[in-house]
């Protein structure tokens, strides 16, 4: 009993709700502490979390486990740059990372930046995270091999030098970033730049529950400029966030803006554009010079016509759209469409499985997720999500068989 009043602790102060990654990785952490202060007994560290003001800030860094690289998913950062090449030279674009973990992503923003002759007087970058150890990483700005994922890895001779094994980040690209160490769940949040025009907050949602991203995406809200763009992580929806950000037009990679952007005028080309671009980018890959991806199409009624108008790999991505914008019933008829006519997609089945958890359906998520690591047994997403519904139900014992294929097909994919 202990340990799950210890989670309900980390869940106050950072927001971490105890399933999402397992009572398995909460009681491993929990260890870990409990050896460092040399204590044996549960009920004895929860004491020392109650009576210690620092030690609950000690677990957090514990069961936080840093998991980024450099320019990765590298299509929201062309979005960035095309964000910039459509406002006015004289207006500075505030830029926030939350959370930045060890500082591989707002470095990126900054090497793409300098990369594209952008001057620093037209931007500033804000960086956030509740982990000391990972703000003062970020500072050292030193990084190992895993680090570098991407498939473009031209930056690195560039803006780095190598040691004894280490990447070292020159200094004009780290001057370029301010990093905090904040809690932006806390009332007392704030920093000295009061709303951004971009907002990166990539797989933190993921570890809420629903009250907390409901909060959080109040708090995104009001630090996003109205006309700005938020870039949430591919495993996560908008689902709770009462209606207050849509997916931008034409993005297929989790780009939001706020809804209230639906109620300014749109040219007639821009309106005749939305729907276009959601075809166009069913079927192709994003390139760089789309046009600005800051409104959504109103049209929501034409969905379902332009689902089976398109190709079967872009009703596939329309499906996945339609989930992330938290249309769960029109991403379910839409991956239905798809599967009707390709049994053997992985990635259908793991999207179909997704929903039935959303919707409570647990025993057709697990078994749309069975069939998706069935059919690709190297479907990262697929396993991450069983091993969590098996740590929700009780069975640790598949919950850690899940997690270690994951780590395997994790190790494979960055070797």
């Amino acid at each position: 009993m202990s340990r799950e009043l210890i989670a309900e602790k980390l869940k106050d102060a950072m927001g971490l709700h105890a399933p999402t990654v397992g009572m398995v990785t909460v009681s491993s952490a929990i260890d870990r502490r409990m050896r460092a202060c040399n204590i044996t007994n549960s009920e004895k560290y929860l004491s020392l979390i109650i009576t210690s003001p620092t030690e609950i800030d000690e677990l957090i860094e514990e069961v936080i486990i840093p998991e980024t690289w450099f320019f990765r998913e590298n299509q929201p950062y062309e979005y960035i740059l095309n964000y910039f090449q459509e406002q006015p030279p004289s207006k500075k674009i505030n830029i926030l990372s939350i959370p930045c973990s060890t500082g591989e992503e707002p470095y990126s923003i900054a090497m793409m930046l300098v990369d594209n002759d952008i001057h620093k007087s037209r931007y500033s970058i804000d960086a956030v995270d509740i982990a000391v150890k990972n703000i003062d990483k970020a500072n050292i700005a030193q990084y190992r091999k895993n680090s570098f994922r991407s498939n473009d890895l031209r930056f690195v001779d560039k803006y780095f030098k190598k040691n004894n094994g280490l990447f070292s980040l020159t200094s004009d690209i780290k001057e370029k970033v301010n990093f905090h160490c904040e809690n932006v769940l806390n009332d007392t949040f704030s920093l000295e730049c009061k709303s951004y025009d971009i907002i990166f907050c990539r797989n933190l949602l993921i570890y809420f529950d629903e009250d907390t991203q409901s909060t959080m995406f109040s708090r995104l809200d009001k630090l996003l400029q109205p006309e700005g763009m938020l870039v949430l992580g591919h495993a996560e929806t908008i689902q709770h966030a009462n209606d207050r950000f849509v997916s931008a037009v034409g993005s297929k990679f989790y780009i939001y803006v706020k809804s209230s952007n639906l109620d300014k005028p749109l040219a007639e080309e821009h309106k005749k554009r939305t729907t276009d671009l959601l075809i166009q980018n069913s079927r192709q890959e994003h390139k760089k010079n789309i046009p600005r991806p800051f409104s959504a199409s109103r049209e929501t009624d034409k969905k379902e016509r332009i689902v089976k108008s398109i190709s079967p790999d872009g009703q596939l991505d329309v499906a996945f759209r339609l989930a992330n914008k938290g249309d769960l019933d029109g991403a379910m008829s839409a991956c239905n469409n798809y599967l009707s006519e390709n049994r053997s997609s992985s990635r259908a089945y793991y999207l179909s499985g997704v929903i039935y958890d959303t919707q409570g359906s647990t025993d057709k998520a697990n078994e749309f997720l069975n069939k998706a690591i069935y059919l690709d047994p190297n479907n990262l997403e697929a396993l991450i999500h069983l091993s969590l519904l098996a740590e929700q139900s009780g069975n640790h014992d598949d919950a850690i068989k899940y997690k270690n294929r994951a780590q395997r097909v994790k190790e494979r994919r960055t070797a």
